[in-house]
């Protein structure tokens, strides 16, 4: 009697460690190969109007300044803080809400960022001095960055598999759109409403968010973190809001589920296993190193002309030309996403980037002003087919569900200081060295990104969510050896 029980407890083990693995890995099967549905266009457009927005506000600023400058007689000093005070704000809310979102689940957070940002785009708007300005566009970017780590997160979290990074990355293209419209309601709203156009500007974002909050109100906890969570009658319930039907397949046993309550969201979590740590250090580098890039060249693309000795006509439509092609490149991005996928479109984009970094830098001096534009345009071309459109992609796809929210959130905010580091550094480096100089360290920059992209990256394409956590890595191992025993 005493011989069977060793041998029977250890079947028992071998079964619970298959249904955890079964849990983490194939349970989920009715949402990963379910055929794209309302639903799943439903949340990618909310989601998506979270980018769009963020465009918007990161684009407004550039035109609002036209006008706030006189308006409130700002000096050098506070421009800069103006203008860097939204990306301060998504840092810190991307990291904090990115954790909480990990913690407390996704759908209370997805509600509560677009409801604090409707309210700091009516402070902005209605803003009487500079400081209670800067405040609200520091809350405005508090909430574009906690969006940043839930959107993205939501989309890749109901999708299915083979769709995951084409929906993703169709938010981009609202960017782009975004963009491109900002610059256009500048220029119709400048002769109509004179000094007073910033206040319709940054009120204006109030209508769509609005729009967005009452249509993410049906949005359903996430099944997966709910899984993770024990809450498994919650997850049935949450799938069947995405496919009739599919809750029923969910067959878990809530005692074998490793609750991520168990387990800490921190910066070690980031780093726990060699392939995680790779996919941390892939996600980092590519999302600082685009922003570095694109923010110090694309930010300042009409002024670099302007300080070659072209009009100020000329500059911007040099400006307005070059962003066609970020949309282009976000729309061929979109479309080539699941085909080639994401690690040579990375590695790819940050290689060519280089290449375009140091053509303009041997074309500085040329002053031909077609030359220039080719090469500008290029630039965003191949950003916007490259790593620009990437990041949202690949950032859920390389954490677990557990840190998911926390490790996307990070990787934005690393976004937001590359971008705040090339915005800041940009009129040093032209003060230092001119234009050859600051597109020799943008050069540099993008060889240090292709070399990250090799040695840290992976293909994420078609690849289960569930297959890099912990318990399934843990889990996995644990059987393998009881069998092999």
């Amino acid at each position: 009697m005493g011989g069977h029980g060793k041998p029977r407890k250890t079947v028992i083990q071998l079964n619970d460690i298959k249904e955890t693995t079964v849990a983490s890995a194939s349970s989920f099967d009715a949402l990963d190969k379910a055929p794209l549905n309302a639903f799943h266009r439903r949340v990618t457009f909310l989601s998506g109007m979270g980018v769009f927005l963020e465009g918007y506000d990161f684009t407004n600023i550039a035109s609002a300044l036209i006008f706030l400058v006189p308006y409130f007689h700002l000096q050098p000093g506070q421009v800069a803080l103006l203008a860097t005070s939204t990306y301060v704000g998504t840092i810190i809310g991307a990291v904090s809400i990115g954790y909480l979102a990990d913690r407390l689940g996704r759908k209370f957070m997805y509600m509560a960022d677009i409801t604090l940002y409707a309210l700091f785009a009516l402070l902005s708007a209605v803003a009487i001095n500079y400081p209670m300005l800067v405040i609200a566009r520091i809350g405005l970017g508090f909430a574009i960055g906690a969006d940043q780590a839930l959107s993205f997160t939501i989309i890749a979290e109901f999708a299915p598999r083979s769709l995951r990074g084409k929906l993703n990355a169709s938010t981009w293209i609202m960017w782009t759109l975004a963009s491109a419209f900002t610059y256009l309601l500048s220029y119709g709203l400048n002769p109509i409403l004179h000094q007073e156009t910033w206040r319709v500007l940054f009120g204006l974002a109030l209508i769509p968010s609005v729009i967005v909050f009452i249509g993410r109100r049906d949005i359903p906890e996430s099944p997966r973190w709910l899984v993770r969570q024990g809450r498994i009658d919650e997850a049935r319930e949450a799938m069947n809001a995405v496919v009739p039907g599919s809750g029923a397949t969910l067959q878990i046993d809530p005692n074998h589920v490793p609750s991520a309550k168990r387990r800490p969201v921190n910066l070690a979590a980031l780093f726990r296993s060699k392939r995680q740590t790779y996919g941390t250090l892939y996600i980092f580098f590519m999302w600082f190193c685009v922003t570095f890039n694109t923010y110090g060249v694309g930010y300042f693309t009409p002024y670099i002309l302007k300080t070659l000795g072209f009009t100020s006509n000329l500059s911007l439509m040099g400006g307005a030309v070059v962003s066609l092609f970020a949309l282009t490149g976000a729309i061929i991005m979109f479309s080539s996403v699941e085909r080639v996928g994401r690690k040579f479109l990375a590695t790819i984009g940050f290689g060519m980037l280089a290449l375009i970094d140091f053509g303009l830098y041997l074309a500085s001096d040329s002053h031909i002003f077609s030359v220039l534009l080719v090469l500008f345009s290029l630039f965003q071309l191949v950003v916007w087919i490259g790593p620009a459109g990437l990041v949202g992609v690949v950032a859920p796809e390389v954490f677990p569900t557990d840190i998911r929210s926390f490790g996307t959130g990070l990787a934005a905010a690393l976004g937001r200081l590359g971008a705040i580091t090339g915005i800041v550094l940009f009129p040093l480096m032209m003060k230092a060295g001119g234009l050859k100089f600051a597109m020799l360290i943008f050069c540099l920059d993008a060889v240090i990104a292709t070399a990250a992209m090799l040695i840290f990256g992976y293909e994420t394409k078609g690849q289960s969510l569930e297959l890099e956590s912990p318990a399934f890595a843990r889990h996995e191992s644990v059987a393998s050896k009881s069998v092999s025993g």
